[in-house]
């Protein structure tokens, strides 16, 4: 883990090409079992306005740089948590120390979380901040997802 200070911020406009820039990502997101969304399909979904305040967006910073985003958001009639790190951040810590702060900021429970299985990184975040699993299923492959067998985890 690295000595550096994690904080959460709300998004703004000029955090549209970094995070874009890392939803792009090969490796990031052949870890994660996804497709890259195009630029079209990924503005619409940062110009989204929340359907819900269970819908909540945060910027990652490690020392002062963005350096990934965390947000809650709705699927399957359930409440999700879902984070990206930039690859130059991965196993600095920076993911568990955000996710531990996002869940202290979100108070909504039980909060859900997928995973690939094959992202042992992931899964070990997950696992760090008191998400249990609870199912583990075939994920079929989806215009956005790979196929994968895919991990649910759940935050009482």
């Amino acid at each position: 883990m690295s000595a550096g200070t994690v904080q959460l911020r709300e998004p703004i406009d000029s955090d549209f090409e970094l995070i874009f820039a890392m939803r792009q990502d090969p490796v990031g997101n052949a870890m994660s079992m996804v497709y890259p969304l195009s630029r079209d399909k990924f503005e619409v979904r940062w110009n989204r306005t929340p359907e819900s305040p269970h819908e909540v967006a945060r910027i990652i910073l490690f020392d002062g740089v963005v350096v990934g985003k965390i947000a809650s958001f709705v699927a399957e009639d359930a409440v999700c948590v879902g984070y990206l790190i930039a690859q130059d951040h991965w196993g600095k810590g920076i993911a568990t120390q955000a996710l531990r702060m996002f869940i202290d900021l979100f108070e909504h429970r039980p909060l859900i979380a997928h995973a690939a299985k094959s992202n042992i990184g992931s899964c070990r975040v997950l696992e760090k901040c008191g998400f249990v699993k609870v199912d583990e299923r075939d994920s079929p492959e989806t215009e956005r997802y790979m196929a994968c067998v895919e991990v649910i985890y759940e935050l009482r």
